[in-house]
């Protein structure tokens, strides 16, 4: 017979609702008109910089930086008047009690916790139609054949990215992750190669020439943190520039492929839609329309 007594597990952060998760590409200049809501809502600024309005405050955020906003508290977003700017938003309800810390913070993301926001977005792709850029989301659409667990992953990952910034200030929390923090500093010294070297067509052998690692070691690391091999996420880095400089509207489409180093328009064009799913055009024709909408 059984004695053993199973213990309840103790839930410090309970994620109860999700309302939207976005992820807009703004054109420079840009302005939203402002709201308020009875739940939380986080901003990440994924690229560029953005000014948010929260009541009777502002704050500016850099690349890597998140603002939460408390319920019922009046925000906006305007985006920097030189570049285009790219900004992951996700509200949720949560009462418990250790997200005052929260109120009023700006913090930085780390690269955990830019992964975890990559991994929240990823699910939410696999569990709702409802796009990510529609900025009068005020209901989600569940799919039809929705991945198996991705809501119960929303939920989890929001936590996880909620209690990864409260053991940041915990003393009683102590890390043991050196090999993670290892791999954290190979991406960030290939992820800063890439971005130097933005205009060229560079090989993966390049990158093990200059990080003095081996090619298995980078595509094993970049496959686990981003899901994706190197040179594929090499070529995303190149699509967002050139989603920032049609945004940016200074450059023609045939300029911007010559600036990214691309043999020809044509090739430039079919790798742009592969990676979005439309064409240069199409891209810049729907950034007009939605400052059109706002």
């Amino acid at each position: 017979m059984s004695h053993y007594v199973g213990s309840r597990l103790k839930t410090d952060i309970a994620i109860t609702k999700l309302y939207t998760v976005h992820y807009f590409e703004y054109p420079k200049n840009f302005k939203f008109t402002g709201e308020s809501h009875n739940f939380w809502e986080l901003v990440y600024t994924d690229k560029g910089t953005i000014t948010v309005f929260s009541d009777d405050k502002s704050y500016t955020l850099k690349q890597g930086n998140i603002v939460f906003h408390k319920p019922n508290e009046w925000h906006n977003i305007h985006s920097d008047s030189k570049e285009a700017t790219n900004v992951a938003i996700v509200s949720f309800e949560c009462m418990s009690p250790a997200m005052k810390y929260f109120e009023n913070k700006i913090l930085s993301a780390g690269q955990d916790q830019k992964t975890i926001m990559s991994k929240i977005i990823s699910e939410y792709t696999g569990a709702f139609s409802t796009p990510l850029d529609n900025p009068y989301t005020n209901h989600l659409v569940r799919k039809q054949n929705p991945t198996i667990g991705s809501e119960q992953l929303i939920r989890q990952y929001i936590a996880e990215l909620l209690i990864s910034f409260l053991r940041d200030v915990s003393p009683i929390h102590q890390r043991s992750q050196m090999s993670i923090n290892r791999e954290s500093s190979l991406v960030n010294m290939v992820v800063n190669y890439m971005l130097d070297h933005i205009t060229e067509n560079i090989s993966i052998y390049d990158l093990v020439k200059y990080t003095g690692s081996n090619k298995t070691t980078i595509s094993s690391v970049f496959k686990n943190t981003f899901g994706m091999s190197v040179m594929e996420y090499f070529i995303n880095l190149k699509i967002d520039m050139a989603k920032k400089y049609l945004r940016e509207d200074n450059y023609n489409i045939s300029q911007i492929s010559e600036i990214l180093g691309y043999s020809g328009i044509h090739y430039f064009s079919r790798q742009f839609k592969k990676v979005t799913g439309m064409s240069p055009s199409e891209y810049s024709s729907s950034i007009k329309a939605m400052i059109t909408n706002i």
